[in-house]
């Protein structure tokens, strides 16, 4: 039958020795580098892209940041525009009621003189009416002095009726 022979099992024992250090001298030595390569080149693609994530985050948060700005300054013109408006609305309100008036003042003392030049119109006619009748009633002309003394006396009477 089968017989062991301690030569033929140190010679295969060494044989295996052998040629596992020609696998490892070159085969394994080549092929961990390889796949040490290869692992770096992995954990520099992954450390690049997570810059990549943490710049992408950063231009997130700047777009981010300046949007809101630009919202809070849209919103600030906008609150001056309405501000602006607004005062310009009630100094235009205002100015048009200065002038309006103004204007009811200016056409206050028009009448009031239109009305004493009618008065004394009226006064005036009134009073030659009255002289006319007067010196029909008398019959004769009297001194200037009682002439005026009687008009004043009719002008306060019918000036106070």
């Amino acid at each position: 039958m089968l017989e062991l022979h301690l030569l033929t099992v140190v010679l295969n024992i060494v044989n295996v020795l052998v040629f596992f250090a020609i696998i490892r001298a070159f085969l394994w030595k080549p092929i961990m580098g390889v796949m040490e390569k290869r692992q770096q080149m992995i954990d520099d693609d992954l450390n690049a892209a997570k810059e990549q994530n943490e710049q992408a985050a950063k231009l997130k948060a700047d777009y981010e940041e300046a949007l809101s700005e630009a919202k809070s300054e849209a919103e600030e013109i906008i609150e001056k525009a309405r501000k602006s408006s607004s005062a310009e609305h009630d100094a235009a309100v205002a100015k048009t009621q200065e002038e309006t008036a103004k204007m009811i003042a200016e056409a206050k003392a028009s009448i009031e003189v239109e009305r004493s030049k009618a008065m004394k119109s009226v006064q005036a006619e009134i009073a030659g009416i009255a002289m006319a009748a007067a010196q029909k009633v008398v019959g004769n002309n009297l001194d200037e002095d009682a002439n005026k003394k009687y008009l004043d006396e009719f002008l306060n009477e019918a000036g106070g009726k």
